[in-house]
């Protein structure tokens, strides 16, 4: 008598896994953090803010990164500005104020005036010329770009790739969003107590993402996103976050939280699984655009143990509270995911504290970006 036997399908190899984190010295060494600040944090892009930030003439706000304080000012319709808020007399911090409107900055020390453009309009009692030159005293200027109404920084003020050389101009799907029609509803700032790379490591991967992340595995696609993370690399990469199969939005039900960005408004039957953004690295600035909201992520290291996590929700600049969207909804699910991933990453790294820590081998697919990353990383640090 013979017997039916059933064949199972055959699981795919998983390829050896040979790649690990860095070793203990980069993630708790001072003089490391200090040479990071010079190799790292002064010579990428990040995010600073949005257009509607400073819809006029003289609008400015603070932007603080790598302990540098920026002035992010509007000098005309056309050009966005970045200066350190640092007076070039004696050092005196031009403004406290968040966010303003002036005609000139003024310090408030010794009464030193600038124009918009960083120039020095007037230093009292010291003539151009005669004792001074203004043309040499202008404020310190740091890189800015406005792309896609996002208004990013970089702390060189002659990067050695401006940023639309390296994302390149706006895709079509994010246009469609209209990103420079977007407000800024809500704000939350976390402080770990970690390295920023053990934040940036575990962004990179949704290996721990079914086990620790309920609420956003409600509509945020885990398995598209190792296929996903793979290509990323470099300084920087374009794309979304996956929306599971047959959803329309990342929330708690999949559903709508606000009304639909830009011309999707239009649209008589929605797209469903929209995702458009943009990431930038090492330190990391994650951006997110779905059809009805954006999410954009923002690290900001503040010492070799600490590093600030600051998300901004936005919606369509029309919509209204209460009516079209509640704010508590629209932030619910990246709230969560923060406050989970603000515990995963101060024990782990609770952990690489420890004199005994040797990296252990990397999941192949699952946390693929993860060594790419950290190898330009590398390359930057040389």
């Amino acid at each position: 008598m013979t017997m039916n036997t059933i064949e199972r399908p055959k699981r795919a190899p998983v390829p050896r896994a040979t790649d690990t984190t860095l070793t203990r010295d980069y993630y708790v060494s001072q003089e490391i953090f200090e040479r990071e600040i010079d190799k790292v944090f002064f010579k990428q892009w990040t995010f600073a803010g949005h257009v509607s930030q400073i819809p006029n003439v003289g609008d400015y706000f603070l932007h603080t990164f790598a302990g540098e304080s920026l002035i992010i000012v509007r000098e005309s319709a056309e050009t966005v500005r970045a200066h350190f808020n640092v007076c070039r007399h004696r050092g005196s911090q031009l403004t406290k104020a968040g966010n303003g409107n002036v005609k000139l900055f003024v310090c408030p020390y010794h009464q030193w005036s600038y124009e918009l453009n960083g120039g020095l309009r007037r230093a009292p009692m010291m003539p151009d010329g005669e004792c001074i030159d203004y043309d040499k005293l202008a404020l310190n200027p740091a890189a800015a770009e406005v792309w896609a109404g996002m208004i990013f920084v970089n702390l060189s003020p002659n990067p050695e790739q401006t940023l639309i050389e390296a994302l390149g101009e706006p895709p079509a799907g994010l246009l469609k969003l209209e990103p420079e029609n977007i407000k800024e509803i809500c704000r939350d700032q976390l402080v770990m107590q970690g390295n920023w790379k053990t934040l940036l490591e575990n962004y990179l991967e949704c290996y721990h993402c079914a086990g620790s992340h309920p609420e956003l595995g409600i509509a945020f696609d885990i398995q598209s996103s190792y296929d996903q993370t793979a290509t990323w690399g470099g300084a920087c990469f374009l794309g979304g976050e996956p929306v599971r199969k047959g959803l329309v939005t990342v929330s708690m039900t999949g559903d709508l939280v606000s009304k639909p960005l830009g011309r999707h408004s239009e649209d008589a039957t929605l797209p469903l699984e929209v995702a458009e953004g943009l990431g930038l690295l090492p330190v990391l600035t994650r951006v997110l655009f779905h059809v009805d909201h954006a999410i954009i992520h923002v690290m900001n290291p503040l010492s070799v143990s600490e590093v600030q996590w600051t998300t901004i929700w936005y919606v369509r600049k029309d919509a209204v509270e209460g009516v079209d969207y509640e704010t508590d909804r629209v932030v619910e699910v990246w709230r969560a995911t923060n406050s989970e991933d603000k515990e995963l990453c101060e024990r782990n790294y609770k952990g690489v504290l420890s004199r005994t820590f040797v990296p252990g081998p990397l999941n192949p697919r699952a946390e693929g970006a993860v060594r790419p990353v950290l190898d330009h990383y590398l390359q930057m640090m040389e």
